[in-house]
């Protein structure tokens, strides 16, 4: 990757980070990431979320074929330094009952770690169709 698509990737990292916490601090009081039925939900819906971001991410730099784990890498990087720091130093942005807040890391966590399953999986078929 060039220095200017990681560059973007960067900022698109920091923008998706910041809705990801809006979206933390919207759910938590309405009880949708309290462990109940809207839980599920929002982790399912987490899975076409995550993919949409990083295929439309990747489309935006013209990422190569096989370098989505390299596209949602640097996104994922840029967001768990981003919430490693903001849930330190200010926890009120997602919410200010700190307990409540693992609920939302947990949500993050899930997410993160499917944005990464998906660009691999996707990955391994570009490779796959390649070699047939």
């Amino acid at each position: 990757m060039t220095t200017l698509q990681i560059i973007v990737l960067g900022f698109l990292g920091a923008a998706i980070w910041f809705i990801a916490a809006m979206f933390i601090r919207l759910a938590l009081p309405l009880g949708w990431l309290d462990g109940g039925l809207l839980t599920v939900l929002v982790f399912a819906g987490s899975l076409p979320t995550a993919a949409v971001s990083i295929e439309l991410a990747h489309r935006l730099v013209k990422g190569g074929s096989g370098q989505r784990i390299k596209t949602a890498a640097i996104i994922s990087l840029v967001g768990l330094l981003l919430d490693g720091i903001a849930i330190t130093w200010t926890p009120a942005l997602y919410s200010p009952d700190r307990a409540a807040i693992s609920f939302g890391g947990a949500w993050l966590l899930w997410t993160v770690g499917l944005t990464l399953a998906w660009a691999l999986v996707r990955d391994a078929a570009a490779t796959r169709s390649r070699a047939a």
